[in-house]
């Protein structure tokens, strides 16, 4: 019967977990998953639909972020007329009406004709330069070069015809070695006509700078002279002498070239760095120059070309302008009346590296993140330009040109793929489903430890019914001897003083039982409540237990027990509970009485080893299997085994001496092996408190 209810409440218990738990989970999981699927098809859908609209939006925010950089750099020019703020995207350019270049301000190139061609020279002084060229060139005769030279500068006419006199007459000094009254002529020529250029389009103080390099190199020696050389070469860089592009580039080739040649070998370690970090950056004037033959060849032409269409003011027009590979985007505006009433054009040229690596990447960025596309621009090779790879592009993507912008480059727009879309929702389902396993498992996990428990708490409950029903029947043994010996010698008044002696003997022996009985159902309790207390004191364990046998060998010798006895006297003292011990003992005896059939046989030893007292108890009975060594000191905890199943006790006298021991920071163990007898010890350590 108990089988059979046991079987049923389990039954009941995966009814219940199967139909109220199990089922609805899995219905309402499997729907989850199967939605997944449905989502993804409407989602590939959607973007199907929409997929033009993002594209075109797309491309307009990426343009109206380029057109309101591009706004930003405008107005900066149109607001500042000598340089462009620092939210100026480019290289800046002014031009007036004509189309002449205002900035960057440059020096103009060479012509070709003599600079004094309008203004013919008087017949005396050509004569006379005539004689002076002759002493100069033909005869090498320097000194009278000179001083003929200077004879012509009283019938110069011009500026130009007196600085060209002291330019040839400061190149005859110093070819006749007159150093000193060189440097004057030259020093003259700079302060009076400096900003005067040749016939060679060199101007007059750039020209004279270069040869006081030379005159202080013949008078001071070689570092200064290099010093001077190197400071014309960084002041040239720097756009002091505002020139043209083909004069820059002689004298910047001319001075590298000398610098070059002295600085090396270690020379002159100072100069040599300073030279060095000079040739590392770039020539800002150099730059101005580049832009404006830029401006010049391409951009003015450009613009000409569609001048008709950009005539009004605040609307930009925009020039791509090839170079072989590369490419320059320019964008310009009107601007009437920026200077007296004139009108000019202005225009910068985009940066190319930094639309590309900043300008670009930060509005697609932007857009991607808004709209969820994903963004490439693509070069006429099919590369993407941001990431320097070739586009990888999927069915759904669109590719769009620029609108605004005359760029050669497409931009390339998609959802994410629909291999994507299944793999991510591949993902989420093996997630789910995981997940719904996991759900599943736990429940049953749950089950499974729920179903334990009532098992344990079946299990306790049948021990302390078992317990119940032991428990009175041992009550029931001694209370029916006393009952029995007590109306032996109320009815028998003629009893024996022997027998009489023995009905007494009986009496106070089964009450003993029966007073031990109680107490060890009383321990029990207060150790199920947490109430049990000791009283500990230091004496001698020995005296306790030989007193504790002596009273307890009638009960073993009336059942035929033999009982040998091995206590150590010279035992130190320790700290214990006596009657608690006199329990351990009892408990152990009384245990070894039930378990014995054929050998009655019981050894008490008491003595020291490793630091502890111990105490053991043995048997030749039954002996205890390994399986159910473990078990005894449970509570209720009875081994089954048929041979003694009448002589079974209560199930606590086991638990009581281990809760003991342990009480006295000891511990109890068990040697048995089944049909060989039973040896428990208890260790008690010699510093018990």
């Amino acid at each position: 019967m108990k089988l059979n209810h046991k079987i049923l409440s389990k039954r009941k218990i995966v009814l219940i977990f199967l139909f109220a738990i199990f089922l609805p989970t899995v219905i309402v999981g499997f729907l989850s998953i199967g939605s997944f699927s449905q989502r993804r098809e409407a989602v590939k859908k959607l973007l199907e639909s929409n997929r033009w609209v993002a594209g075109e939006s797309a491309v307009n925010s990426l343009e109206n972020g380029l057109i309101e950089y591009e706004r930003k750099g405008l107005t900066a020019l149109k607001t500042n007329s000598d340089s462009v703020q620092t939210n100026d995207p480019g290289n800046s350019f002014l031009l007036d009406a004509d189309f002449n270049i205002i900035r960057p301000k440059t020096g103009k190139n060479p012509e070709t004709m003599n600079s004094w061609s309008k203004e013919e020279p008087t017949a005396t002084f050509s004569k006379d330069l005539q004689r002076a060229e002759s002493l100069e060139f033909s005869s090498k005769n320097y000194h009278k070069a000179a001083i003929a030279y200077r004879e012509c500068m009283s019938k110069a006419t011009t500026n130009q015809q007196r600085a060209l006199l002291l330019e040839r007459t400061g190149r005859c000094l110093f070819q006749s070695k007159n150093l000193e009254e060189a440097a004057a002529v030259y020093q003259e020529l700079e302060r009076n006509y400096g900003q005067l250029s040749n016939n060679a389009g060199h101007p007059y103080g750039l020209l004279s700078e270069f040869q006081l390099c030379e005159i202080n190199k013949s008078q001071k020696g070689e570092e200064p002279y290099l010093k001077s050389v190197l400071n014309l070469y960084r002041q040239i860089n720097q756009g002091l002498w505002p020139v043209g592009r083909a004069v820059f580039d002689f004298y910047t080739a001319e001075l590298e070239t000398v610098l070059t040649l002295e600085l090396k070998d270690g020379k002159y370690p100072a100069l040599q760095n300073a030279f060095k970090e000079i040739v590392s950056q770039e020539s800002p004037y150099r730059r101005k120059l580049q832009l404006a033959d830029f401006v010049q060849r391409s951009v003015i032409p450009g613009i000409k070309e569609k001048q008709s269409q950009y005539r009004e003011p605040d609307k930009a027009g925009r020039l791509l302008i090839h170079a072989g590979s590369d490419f320059t985007l320019v964008s310009y505006t009107l601007f009437p009346g920026l200077n007296s009433g004139q009108s000019y054009y202005g225009g910068f040229c985009w940066d190319a590296n930094k639309l590309k690596n900043q300008l670009i990447p930060a509005l697609i960025k932007n857009i991607s993140k808004e709209s969820g596309l994903t963004i490439q621009i693509m070069d006429e090779k099919g590369v993407n330009i941001l990431a320097g790879q070739e586009v990888i592009t999927s069915d759904g993507a669109l590719q769009m040109n620029f609108r605004q912008f005359p760029l050669p480059w497409k931009l390339v727009a998609a959802y994410p793929e629909t291999n994507t879309l299944e793999g991510t929702s591949y993902r989420e389902l093996i997630f789910f489903g995981v997940l719904l396993l996991f759900i599943l498992g736990l429940m049953l996990l749950g089950v499974v430890l729920i179903v334990r428990d009532i098992n344990r708490e079946t299990e306790t409950t049948r021990q302390k019914t078992e317990f119940v029903h032991t428990i009175s029947h041992e009550l029931k043994t001694p209370l029916t001897l006393i009952r029995l010996y007590g109306e032996t010698l109320q009815r028998k008044g003629n009893l024996a003083e022997e027998e009489r002696q023995d009905c007494y003997e009986i009496i106070t022996k089964e009450s003993e039982r029966l007073t031990h009985l109680i107490n060890n159902v009383l321990d029990f309790s207060r150790i199920e409540m947490g109430r049990k207390e000791f009283d500990f004191k230091v004496g001698d364990l020995a005296v306790v237990i030989d007193e504790t046998l002596e009273a307890y060998r009638y009960h073993l010798e009336k059942k035929g027990f033999v009982i040998r006895k091995e206590l150590s006297q010279d035992l130190p003292q320790i700290s214990f509970d006596s009657d608690a011990m006199a329990s351990v003992l009892i408990n152990l005896l009384s245990n070894a009485m039930k378990f014995s059939l054929d050998e009655k046989e019981v050894t008490v030893r008491l003595f020291a080893a490793e630091g502890n007292i111990v105490l053991q108890v043995a048997d030749k009975g039954v002996g205890i299997s390994k399986a159910e060594q473990s078990k005894i000191f449970q509570r209720f905890y009875q081994a089954e085994n048929k041979v003694i199943s009448e002589r079974r006790g209560s199930g606590l006298g086991l638990t009581l001496v281990k809760h003991i021991a342990e009480a006295h920071h000891g511990s109890v163990n068990v040697e048995s092996e089944s049909g060989q007898g039973s040896i428990f010890s208890v260790q008690l350590p010699l510093l018990s408190n």
